[in-house]
């Protein structure tokens, strides 16, 4: 596989690599779990999910105008009323207040200020990017004060995984035969499924076999007796040729005149034969005798 083919796929979840960036989403995505039912398992496992790290917000790139001002929380100047602009800024966890808060957001005096001027708005801007918005939520308008939604996992949890998934594929590497069921009752699923599509096509190759068979066999039949036709006469043809050289029409004389000659040769001895029986007085008896 090249690099190109490696293109929109997680690499960090390949092979060994999965445990490397493995979070409590993965977690409980590849137990098919929810929240509640990953939180139990993993407390059953000796682990505390308040101590494992939260996953702060992926921080968006601010490229056009009024994203740099949601950015800077001036988006909706003169009127002091921010929406968005959280997701341009990197936010950090604050163990104190539960939240996700700006890590590059105002301290010191001017922190102070922000603060000050968000109490007077009641919570509609959120300056000091600490957020807290109105009727007493924790997450403002600009988006600063989320609540965590996945978490990193321990470094321990993440090795214990690997470890498991490694023992579980060199089991199944060393022992082919332990999936057997399962993959014949697979393949029989398969064949029980594409057997309406398998019927349907052999009907419909057996009508186009005949079609074609029916359309073509006229030709066919009609291109092999103009082809026997040809080769016969020209077996012909090259007989005749062949019986016209003067060796053939010279053996064809020999020939007659052989069989001339052995004819008369026959009538002679014959003739001879009937000339000394005449001498001896013998002739071919003619009488017949009755009772």
């Amino acid at each position: 596989m090249s690099k190109h083919d490696l293109k929109g796929i997680d690499t960090g979840k390949i092979g060994g690599n999965k445990y490397v960036d493995y979070k409590f989403s993965d977690y409980k995505k590849d137990r098919n779990l929810s929240d509640a039912g990953a939180i139990r398992e993993l407390d059953r496992a000796g682990y505390n999910i308040q101590d494992f790290l939260p996953v702060a917000p992926v921080t968006e790139r601010a490229d056009t105008f009024r994203e740099r001002l949601q950015k800077a929380g001036l988006n909706y100047l003169p009127l002091p009323l921010q929406v968005g602009g959280a997701q341009f800024n990197e936010q950090v966890y604050d163990p104190k207040r539960g939240v996700f808060v700006g890590k590059n957001r105002p301290t010191g005096p001017l922190g102070a200020l922000a603060s000050y001027v968000d109490g007077l708005t009641y919570g509609l801007t959120d300056f000091d990017q600490l957020g807290g918005g109105l009727l007493g939520s924790k997450k403002s308008l600009r988006g600063f004060g989320g609540t965590p939604t996945d978490y990193e996992l321990p470094t321990s949890l993440k090795e214990t995984l690997a470890m498991q998934d490694k023992a579980k594929k060199e089991k199944e590497s060393k022992d082919p035969l332990d999936n057997i069921d399962k993959i014949v009752k697979a393949e029989k699923d398969y064949q029980k499924e594409m057997a309406p599509f398998n019927r349907r096509q052999r009907v419909l190759d057996s009508a186009m076999e005949f079609l074609n068979y029916t359309l073509t066999s006229p030709k066919i039949l009609s291109d092999l007796r103009r082809e026997s036709d040809y080769v016969q006469n020209r077996l012909l043809q090259a007989e005749l040729r062949k019986q016209s050289f003067p060796n053939a029409v010279q053996a064809r004389m020999v020939a007659g005149s052989t069989g001339f000659a052995t004819e008369a040769e026959a009538i002679a001895k014959q003739q001879q034969a009937a000339t000394e029986l005449a001498k001896a007085g013998i002739r071919t008896p003619t009488a017949t005798f009755s009772a």
